[in-house]
C-alpha cells in the first residue's frame, strides 16, 4: 500500500504553473507506502463500512487515479519495484520473501533513495522493508541514512506495545520503540517518528526524502480497542445478525462478500487519522502548499482465502495474491494544494512509475537505465495527453502458488482489455475492463484473435524481463 508526499518547488515552472522564481528550491519528499490496502477500502472509492475522511478529502482535493496498479499481487516484489523502478522478475523477487532467505534486493541496484541522495537529499526510512533481513540488506545499505522501526520480517509481531511476540522470535519484533508504554499503538507511534523526522530536517539547506512504510493494515489484525465498539454497532445497524456472504471463485476458493470486519475497520480509521496527522503537521509548518501528496498500496486487499479473509474488494474481483483486479488495482491519489486541479484520472499507472515521476517533478534528470520499466506520471497528473502512457501495456507475473489458493499466472492490460493466463486449469480469461471492471464475463472464447494478440505481447514481455540465469539459485 503507498502514500508519497513530495514537497515541491523545484521543477514547478516546468509544469506550466505560475511561481515566484526566487522561491524555487529542491523539494522535500515524504513517501507513505501502505501495506495490503485495497482499492475499495477508501470511502472515495466506494466503501460504506470503513470510514476514511482524511483520505477522501485528499482524493477530492487532488487527482484520484482510478486505474493504478501494484507491480505484483504480493508485497516484496512490489516493494522491490518501487525502490528500483524495474519489473520484479528483473530483480529476482517474484514472491513475498520468507524469512530466513537468501533472496533480497541486490546492492548493485540503484534505488530511488540513492538517486536522490546523490543530489543532496537527506534520506530516511520508517516501517516495513521486507527486501532482506541481514544488516547489509536493510534500508541503510540502499541509500537511506536514517532508519527507524524497521524489522526483519514482512509484518509486525504485534501492533501493541512492546510490539513483540516471544513465540515468533526477534525477526518479527519492531525495533527502536523501547521507550513506549502500555497502551501505545504501533501506527500512532510510527507517525510520531515521521513527524520527528520532518521536524529535524525542515528548514535546512538540504531537502529530505522520507519513505514511510506503515505496517498497517497487514495482519495481525489488531485494532486500537477504543474504536471496536463503534464498528460493532455499525455492523449491527447495517447487516443485523446476518452471516458474511462468501463468493466462490477459481480453484475452489472463495472471497469475502462484503466489508464487515469490525477490527479491520478500526485499523482503517486509525490509519486514516494518522495520514491526517501528517497532513496537519505539514500545513501547520507552511509546507502543504509546496507538497505533492501521492497515496497508494503494495497490493490489493486480503479478501480471498480458503480459510479466512479480512476485507472485501467488491466491485473488484478477488484480492491479494491473485491477478484479478482486486489483487493488483490499488488506491492512488495525487494532491498538490493550490497547484493541481482536482480530477478523476483513469490513465493506467503501475508501481515502477513512481521512481521517474519523483525525479521529473523534482527537476532532476531521468535515469532510464535504473527505472527501466517505469514512466513518469507527470502528464497524467496535469491532465495532459501522453502517448507513452496511453499507448503502452502494463503486465504482471506471479509464477507461484499462494496460501489463499492461487496457482501460477500472468496478466497483461492494454487499451482497456485484460488477459490473464493461468498455468493450470482453464488457461485464458479475457475481460474488457471499461465495461466489466468486476471481471464477471470471460470473453476469451469469443475473441480468440484478441487473446492471441495479447498473449504474444505477454510472452515477449516475460522473455525480455526474466533473466536467463536466475539471480537467486
Amino acid at each position: 500500500m503507498l502514500v508519497w508526499v513530495v514537497g515541491l518547488s523545484v521543477g514547478i515552472s516546468q509544469l506550466g504553473l505560475a511561481v515566484d522564481e526566487d522561491k524555487l528550491e529542491m523539494p522535500n519528499i515524504v513517501l507513505f507506502f501502505i501495506d495490503d490496502l485495497g482499492w475499495a477500502d477508501l470511502g472515495v472509492n466506494g466503501s460504506t463500512f470503513y470510514e476514511t475522511p482524511e483520505l477522501d478529502k485528499l482524493a477530492k482535493g487532488g487527482v484520484n487515479f482510478t486505474d493504478s496498479y501494484s507491480a505484483n499481487p504480493v508485497c516484496s516484489p512490489t516493494r522491490a519495484a518501487l525502490m528500483a523502478g524495474k519489473a520484479p522478475q528483473r530483480l529476482g523477487i517474484t514472491q513475498w520473501i520468507h524469512q530466513p532467505s537468501k533472496i533480497h534486493l541486490q546492492s548493485e541496484e540503484v534505488t530511488l533513495a540513492e538517486s536522490l541522495q546523490k543530489h543532496g537529499y537527506v534520506t530516511g526510512y520508517i516501517g516495513k522493508w521486507h527486501l532482506g533481513e541481514k544488516d547489509e540488506q536493510m534500508p541503510t545499505a540502499q541509500g537511506f541514512s536514517w532508519m527507524r522501526a524497521v524489522n526483519r520480517a514482512g509484518q509486525p509481531a504485534s501492533y501493541y506495545f512492546p510490539y513483540n511476540n516471544k513465540r515468533k522470535g526477534g525477526v518479527w519484533d519492531v525495533p527502536d520503540l523501547d521507550g513506549g508504554k502500555e497502551g501505545d499503538y504501533l501506527t500512532d507511534v510510527m507517525t510520531d517518528l515521521a513527524i520527528e523526522f520532518i521536524d529535524e530536517n525542515m528548514g535546512k539547506d538540504e531537502p529530505f526524502y522520507l519513505n514511510f512504510a506503515h505496517y498497517a493494515v497487514h495482519t495481525p489484525i489488531q485494532p486500537p480497542m477504543e474504536l471496536v465498539a463503534k464498528y460493532e454497532e455499525k455492523r449491527k445497524r447495517m447487516y443485523g445478525d446476518s452471516a458474511t456472504p462468501k463468493i466462490v471463485d477459481r480453484y475452489g476458493t472463495y472471497s469475502r462478500g462484503r466489508q464487515d470486519n469490525v477490527d479491520y475497520a478500526a485499523m482503517m480509521e486509525n490509519l486514516d487519522m494518522n495520514v491526517g496527522r501528517v497532513m496537519a503537521h505539514l500545513e501547520k509548518n507552511d509546507l502543504l502548499e509546496d507538497t505533492l501528496i501521492i497515496f497508494t498500496s503494495d497490493n490489493g486487499g486480503l479478501c480471498h482465502s480458503r480459510k479466512s479473509s479480512v476485507s472485501c474488494n467488491l466491485p473488484l474481483r478477488s484480492g491479494k495474491g491473485w491477478m484479478y483486479e482486486g489483487g493488483i488495482r490499488v488506491p492512488h491519489i495525487v494532491s498538490w494544494k493550490g497547484k493541481l486541479v482536482p480530477r478523476v484520472c483513469d490513465v493506467p499507472t503501475i508501481t515502477m512509475d513512481v521512481f521517474p515521476t519523483i525525479l521529473e517533478l523534482a527537476g532532476l534528470p531521468l535515469e532510464k537505465e535504473h527505472h527501466l520499466d517505469g514512466e513518469s506520471m507527470k502528464a497524467a497528473m496535469m491532465g495532459e495527453k501522453s502517448a507513452v502512457l496511453d499507448e503502452r501495456f502494463i503486465a504482471w507475473t506471479y509464477p507461484h502458488r499462494h496460501g489463499n489458493g492461487h496457482r501460477p499466472s500472468h496478466a497483461i492490460r492494454k487499451d482497456g482489455w485484460k488477459l490473464i493466463r493461468f498455468e493450470s486449469g482453464l488457461r485464458y480469461e479475457l475481460y474488457h475492463l471499461l465495461e466489466d471492471m468486476g471481471e464477471t464475463k470471460n470473453l476469451a472464447f469469443e475473441n480468440s484473435k484478441k487473446v492471441a494478440e495479447m498473449d504474444e505481447l505477454l510472452t515477449e514481455w516475460l522473455e525480455e524481463t526474466t533473466p536467463e540465469t536466475p539471480i537467486f539459485k
